[in-house]
């Protein structure tokens, strides 16, 4: 096993190492170019450059659907540990119990385990961070050693409504950081996705439902009611049309805290465009609601507002399962003809396509946002914290509940 020093050299000549093969492969440097324009970027100074292109390192998928990681370790020869653990990095919110010599004892706010884990800088250059604080950072596992590749900003001990809602994001990003480390919270999360399973099934007589945005809210509070209570509404009132098919990116509904929570499991009805939104039952990941599902599949038949970036989002987002492109696949006879003219690939079976655009989902104890956050004790405590800028606002009765369900405040927490 190689030393704390070795590992940390080992993972620093690893980075620069990819970081200069993004900057010289012209197909690397192309997407990237691409990325920037897509996702409206703009570079002004070193730090974010070196903070986007690590995002896009270790984050995102070329847009043909295959990580950059991948695309590095398929083109290269080069430590495989080390690109494997990159791969696995995530970001989280940890809770600093102690500072040592050269590390951090810290509690994983997602997954509840405790952790001591190394920053890849001297100790002395992060005088600012003290005892009780949180730390927003990316960790990276080698040789059963944890180190931070990074923190990207420092919360005060007294301010637990942003760690709190900055955690559950980053859960919401990447549900296996709910379990990190957590058998028994992964085994909680299988039993939890066999009931919700049994249940929609049971209630929606389907493994997937869509209505619109304005009704899906509803529409999951029925469901739920019937989960928890076997209380059997009458769901068809709930069940609509949009009047025009077409793809917007909603992500801008999404950019603050509470925004992005509302959306991540309900609270789509505040949008002011009409879209269709399906919730849709994987039997081994749980429960996803999925913006524009019929938008989609109608891209395979007839020409869409927005089809291109509507076809590259289904395939390239690890918030869409694998199960929905088997159900486009089996369905839509020009589903590769049109996946490949946008891609610009030349995939002629679905196994190719899900190994290059889904490889996530290879691992199968990747779970739905929505069952993560119904069995997080921390999306739970939310609830009880404190936000300083909602708490001396009145929360009327039909007002969306603060907790993130979906529900009206008179049919959640004010019960």
């Amino acid at each position: 096993m190689p030393s704390v020093v070795d590992s940390l050299g080992l993972i620093s000549k690893t980075m620069e190492k990819i970081l200069d093969f993004v900057a010289n492969d012209e197909v690397l440097s192309n997407d990237f170019r691409e990325y920037l324009e897509y996702n409206n970027i703009e570079i002004e100074t070193e730090k974010e450059f070196n903070n986007v292109i690590i995002q896009y390192m270790l984050e995102e998928k070329m847009q043909n659907g295959l990580r950059v990681l991948e695309y590095f370790r398929r083109n290269n020869e080069t430590e495989s540990d080390v690109i494997s653990a990159l791969q696995n990095s995530f970001c989280a919110v940890f809770k600093i119990n102690k500072i040592l010599s050269n590390a951090y004892e810290v509690v994983c706010l997602t997954s509840g385990v405790n952790l001591e884990i190394i920053p890849m800088v001297k100790m002395s250059h992060l005088k600012q961070i003290g005892r009780f604080d949180y730390i927003q950072a990316r960790i990276v596992e080698l040789g059963n050693v944890y180190y931070i590749l990074e923190i990207y900003d420092v919360i005060s001990e007294f301010d637990v409504f942003k760690a709190t809602t900055t955690a559950i994001k980053y859960m919401i990003q990447n549900p296996k950081s709910a379990y990190f480390k957590n058998p028994d919270k992964k085994l909680q999360l299988e039993k939890s996705v066999e009931e919700f399973s049994l249940k929609f099934n049971e209630y929606f007589k389907s493994n997937f439902v869509v209505t619109t945005n304005k009704k899906v809210d509803e529409l999951i509070s029925c469901f739920n009611e019937y989960r928890l209570d076997n209380k059997k509404t009458d769901f068809s009132a709930l069940i609509e049309k949009p009047q025009n098919y077409k793809y917007i990116n909603i992500e801008q509904y999404n950019s603050n805290d509470e925004g992005f929570i509302n959306s991540a499991i309900g609270g789509f009805s505040t949008h002011k465009e009409t879209y269709d939104v399906a919730l849709w039952m994987d039997k081994k990941r749980g429960l996803y609601i999925i913006p524009f599902f019929e938008t989609f599949l109608k891209c395979f038949d007839e020409k869409i507002e927005g089809e291109n970036n509507c076809i590259k989002e289904f395939l390239t987002s690890d918030k869409i399962p694998p199960s929905v492109m088997k159900y486009a696949c089996e369905n839509k006879v020009s589903f590769f003809d049109k996946i490949n003219e946008v891609l610009k690939t030349e995939f002629s079976n679905l196994e190719e396509v899900l190994f290059n655009t889904k490889a996530v989902f290879l691992d199968e104890g990747v779970y739905s946002p929505v069952i993560t956050l119904f069995n997080s004790d921390l999306f739970s405590s939310l609830i009880s914290v404190e936000n300083p800028k909602t708490a001396n606002k009145e929360i009327g009765r039909n007002d969306l509940c603060p907790c993130g369900s979906g529900k009206k405040y008179k049919n959640c927490c004010l019960k």
